[in-house]
C-alpha cells in the first residue's frame, strides 16, 4: 500500500467497531507525515475584538466634564458679546451744541487831529531881469599872408633829373639834398625847405617800447656796425650757453628756502674740445627760494668743485633737460587743507548760530505798529566765525609746494663765459 493512502488493513480487524474518542486521540494520525495535508487544514478564525479598547466609567466622566466646560465657556462668551452690543446701542453720545456767534461791530475810527496851520511864507521879491550879453564885435579884417613856396611838380623834378643825368643821386658839391637833383633844397630855389624821404637829415624813429617792460625791446639800439674779435683762450674757455647735466643729490622742498647740490654725470670740455674742464663726478652747489609761481623751482647754481681740486665760481640758472627755465617737480597747492579747515570751523559756527536762534531768548521790538523779532545772537558763534575767517586767510596765504626727489636728472645753463686758463695749466 502507498503511504499516501489513508486505508490500512488494521482497520478491518475492528469489525466495524469505532473506538472511543480518547482511544482515537491516542492513536497515530495517519496524515501527520503528509506535508500537503497540513497545508489544507484550516486554522482557527482569529478573534478581532480581543484587543479592542473598552471605555470604563472613569473615561466617560472625564469626557462629559470637558464637553460641559467647553459649552459653558461658549455660552459665557455669547453673553458678554450681547451685553456689550446692547450697552453700546443704548448709550448715545451727546452732540456738541453749536456755538453762538456773536457779531461785534468795531468802533468808528477816530478822526485824525487837525493839521497845524501852515506858517505864512513871505512873498519873494520879483526876479530881476537878466541883462543880455553885449553883441560881439565885428571880425577884424585878416591880413593876407604871403603864400608859402610851392614845391616842385612831378614834371619839374623829371626835368631837373634829366638835366643832371641820374635820378635820385645828389650832386658832388653838396648843394642839393641826398637823393635829389642839383639845387634841390638849396636856399633861394623853389624847392628850398623840402627834403626827400631818404634824406640823412630825417630824424630817426624811436625804438619800440614793450608793454610789460621787457628789456629786449627797451634796450638801446646797436651801433650801425659791430666788431668781431677772436675768443681768448678757446682751449680753456667754457662758453656761455654750455649745458651741464647732473643728478640731484639732495631732495628739494620749497616750503622753506634752502641749499641743494648735484653731481655732474657727463664731462664738460672746452670750446675747442681739447681740454677737460669739468670731469665726471664734479659737485655743483646751489640755492633756491620759496613761494614758487608754478610747478617749477628756480635754483641758482653758484659753485662747482671738481675732483681735481678746482673751485669754480659762477651764477647760472637751473633748467630742464630741454632748456626750459626752472626745474620741474611735483606741484601741490594744498587745496584740501585750505578748504577743509575753514569748512570745519564754519560748520561749528553755523551749529552755534542755529542753537542760539532756536533755543535762545529772542528780542521783540515794536516800531510804528510793526513788530520785529530778533533772534538771539551767540557770542560763541561770532568768535568761531572770526576764527574761520582767520583760518581762511592763513590757508589762502600759504604758498604752493614743489617737490623734486633726489636722483632727478637736471641741467644747468652756463650764464657767462668761464676761463680756466689760470688753473688748467697747473693740473
Amino acid at each position: 500500500m502507498s503511504p499516501n493512502n489513508p486505508y490500512h488493513p488494521e482497520d478491518d480487524s475492528n469489525d466495524g467497531h469505532v473506538p472511543p474518542a480518547d482511544q482515537r486521540a491516542e492513536q497515530h494520525d495517519p496524515l501527520a507525515g503528509n506535508p500537503y495535508a497540513s497545508q489544507t487544514r484550516q486554522s482557527a478564525a482569529p478573534d478581532l475584538d480581543s484587543n479592542a479598547p473598552h471605555l470604563t466609567s472613569n473615561d466617560m466622566q472625564r469626557m462629559n466634564r470637558r464637553a460641559l466646560g467647553l459649552l459653558g465657556a461658549i455660552a459665557l462668551l455669547l453673553i458678554v458679546i450681547g451685553v456689550w452690543a446692547f450697552g453700546g446701542m443704548g448709550s448715545t453720545k451727546e452732540k456738541p451744541k453749536p456755538r453762538d456767534e456773536t457779531v461785534t461791530v468795531p468802533d468808528a475810527p477816530m478822526a485824525p487831529p487837525p493839521m497845524p496851520t501852515p506858517t505864512p511864507v513871505p512873498a519873494t521879491p520879483p526876479a530881476q531881469a537878466i541883462q543880455l550879453a553885449p553883441a560881439p564885435l565885428p571880425p577884424e579884417p585878416k591880413q593876407q599872408m604871403p603864400e608859402a613856396p610851392r614845391g616842385p611838380t612831378l614834371l619839374e623834378r623829371r626835368i631837373a633829373a634829366a638835366g643832371q643825368g641820374t635820378t635820385g643821386v645828389g650832386n658832388s658839391d653838396g648843394a642839393g639834398g641826398a637823393g635829389g637833383p642839383p639845387g634841390f633844397g638849396a636856399p633861394g630855389s623853389p624847392m628850398a625847405g623840402y627834403m626827400l624821404p631818404n634824406s640823412d637829415a630825417a630824424a630817426p624813429t624811436a625804438p619800440r617800447m614793450s608793454s610789460n617792460g621787457n628789456l629786449a625791446y627797451t634796450a638801446k639800439g646797436l651801433d650801425g656796425a659791430s666788431s668781431a674779435s677772436p675768443l681768448s683762450h678757446p682751449d680753456t674757455l667754457m662758453l656761455r650757453g654750455t649745458f651741464i647735466r647732473c643728478v640731484l643729490e639732495t631732495r628739494i622742498i620749497t616750503d622753506i628756502p634752502g641749499f641743494t647740490s648735484c653731481v655732474v654725470t657727463e664731462p664738460v670740455y672746452s670750446f675747442s674740445g681739447k681740454r677737460l674742464l669739468l670731469p665726471k663726478g664734479s659737485k655743483v652747489l646751489g640755492k633756491y627760494e620759496m613761494e614758487p609761481d608754478g610747478p617749477r623751482v628756480a635754483v641758482i647754481w653758484d659753485r662747482i668743485v671738481t675732483p681735481t681740486g678746482i673751485d669754480v665760481n659762477m651764477a647760472s640758472p637751473g633748467i630742464d633737460t630741454l632748456g626750459g627755465a626752472g626745474h620741474p617737480g611735483q606741484y601741490n597747492a594744498h587745496w584740501g587743507s585750505r578748504i577743509g579747515s575753514a569748512l570745519l570751523i564754519s560748520l561749528l559756527s553755523d551749529a552755534f548760530k542755529y542753537e542760539a536762534a532756536e533755543h535762545g531768548p529772542s528780542q521783540t521790538t515794536i516800531s510804528n505798529g510793526v513788530v520785529t523779532q530778533t533772534p538771539f545772537e551767540s557770542n560763541t558763534a561770532a568768535t568761531i566765525q572770526m576764527l574761520a575767517n582767520q583760518a581762511v586767510q592763513r590757508a589762502a596765504n600759504r604758498p604752493a609746494t614743489v617737490t623734486i626727489n633726489q636722483g632727478t636728472v637736471l641741467a644747468i645753463y652756463v650764464a657767462k663765459d668761464v676761463d680756466f686758463n689760470g688753473v688748467v695749466a697747473r693740473y
